[in-house]
């Protein structure tokens, strides 16, 4: 156990750095294609030209990642190790100035998969309907920088660190998985230049976690160091074993079982087209061409069942470490960084012992990571090319985000179309988007943020992945 606690940090992020699956259920350029099938998941009343039949088990997969500072690139350094082999962040050999200069304050990691087992859609007349069952999961995590300060110079305590604070706070993890039936509907009015549309979704709550730290401060002297903690964990899903003492000791998966909650969601949007209410002049044609939109999409929350959830809580706690810690790197050594890490892993976990909290005050419920979308869109040669702007701001338990995407689709034949879009903020992930149809109804969107690779040929850099694949068989007439 004190091995297993020991690691705790390493763990966390060689998890973050291993999960490559996080934002949105439909590509963003996507939005921008006519022939696309799943835009109508960024605003209910963007409607495909025709209605569709997903193919089961097809219909459509997404899997996203996304990043500030968990790329390999900051956490493993190629010749710095042994024999010129590739050293972690911890080796002696690599700095602390350079180590830290790819860590945030707020070092964020958000992760998504949404996989439609079955979606189809079809037209009445101006009424578009749509109907649809998917799974998805969702992750988002924060450990803030002074995690990674103190792990890499703060066991080494010169001049400069005594009396120092490290603020742990605000470390948070959120987890969320659940199935999906969603009844979508969208009506034109107004000249068939205003478009509104809504999505009402049935939400089975399969299981979630959720880890904050309201505190955690460390403050550090030549030979006392203190810390302070308060922190809450909530599980809903699997069951949670305590030691003798009621303290957390695992969770049990042997019993799980696949709903455990009930919500629902909303879907809200729409589009308009000036040029078909305005009548505009022959010096204002060119407004024609314009199409804006905006919607509001996954508002909701799933309420949980209190019995299958266990809340649990650290009291205020202050928790003394004393003795020296002059790092060494010798293996036997008293002061080797495996045995101080240890050590402090074991303090750590009696500082934050999670007990179960039996007042009955917790909230059982959860939202499901609201998104708000604007658009422009503007049409050029008769239709055969789209381009315009998608601002999209993502609200999550951890950190909300806003992305900003300029993107054009070029349709030259009816079986054919490409697009190709670029994220430009936030600025640390800058990341081009391509996404290809063919056929009667398939299509691939993949994008790649900042990828490089190291001299080992490892993916060095990658702090954004994305890739959408589905087939959907077209019916009906061109709407």
């Amino acid at each position: 156990m004190n091995n297993i606690k020991s690691k705790l940090l390493l763990i966390s992020i060689g998890i973050a750095l291993a999960f490559p699956t996080a934002w949105g259920q439909s590509a963003n350029t996507e939005f921008f294609m006519s022939s696309s099938f799943t835009k109508s998941a960024l605003n209910p009343a963007k409607r495909p030209e025709k209605g569709y039949i997903g193919i089961p088990g097809l219909t459509n997969l997404s899997v996203n990642y996304r990043t500030n500072t968990f790329t390999l690139d900051n956490f493993l350094y190629p010749g710095l190790g042994e024999n010129g082999k590739s050293a972690w962040f911890l080796n002696k050999n690599v700095s602390a100035s350079q180590f830290l200069k790819g860590i945030s304050d707020n070092n964020l990691l958000h992760t998504n998969v949404d996989y439609t087992l079955l979606g189809f859609g079809f037209y009445v007349k101006d009424l578009f309907l749509s109907f649809d069952v998917s799974v998805r999961t969702s992750a988002d995590v924060n450990i803030p920088g002074d995690i990674f300060r103190f792990a890499k110079k703060g066991v080494s305590l010169g001049t400069d660190e005594a009396g120092k604070e490290y603020n742990f706070s605000n470390t948070k993890g959120d987890l969320l998985g659940y199935t999906q039936v969603g009844f979508g509907g969208s009506y034109s009015i107004l000249n068939q230049s205003l478009v509104i549309g809504s999505k009402i979704k049935l939400l089975f709550g399969a299981m979630h976690g959720s880890f904050n730290t309201d505190q955690l401060l460390l403050n550090v002297d030549r030979n006392e160091w203190t810390l302070h903690s308060l922190a809450s964990m909530q599980i809903t899903g699997p069951g949670v074993k305590y030691d003798e003492d009621g303290v957390i000791e695992d969770v049990d998966f042997d019993n799980f079982s696949a709903i455990n909650g009930f919500g629902l969601g909303l879907d809200l949007g729409a589009t308009f087209k000036p040029g078909k209410y305005f009548d505009f002049s022959e010096e204002y044609a060119f407004m024609d061409n314009f199409t804006f939109s905006a919607a509001l999409t996954d508002v909701g929350f799933i309420n949980w069942d209190k019995s299958k959830t266990t809340f649990l809580h650290t009291d205020e706690t202050a928790i003394d470490v004393t003795g020296n810690h002059n790092i060494g790197f010798e293996d036997n050594s008293d002061n080797s960084l495996g045995k101080i890490i240890e050590d402090l892993g074991d303090r750590f976990t009696d500082a934050v012992k999670l007990k179960e909290d039996k007042t009955g005050t917790q909230k059982s419920s959860s939202g499901i990571r609201a998104k708000l979308n604007w658009g422009v869109e503007y049409a050029l040669c008769e239709g055969k090319v789209n381009t315009g702007l998608l601002l999209t701001s993502y609200f999550n338990p951890v950190k909300t985000n806003t992305e900003l995407t300029l993107a054009g689709a070029y349709r030259p034949a009816s079986g054919f179309e490409v697009g190709l879009s670029y994220s430009f903020i936030p600025s640390y992930y800058g990341a081009f988007e391509l996404a290809l149809h063919f056929g009667p109804g398939f299509y691939i969107a993949s994008s790649l943020g900042s990828y490089s690779v190291n001299s080992d040929g490892m993916p060095a850099k990658m702090n954004h992945l994305n890739v959408m694949v589905g087939a959907a068989i077209p019916i009906g007439a061109k709407h």
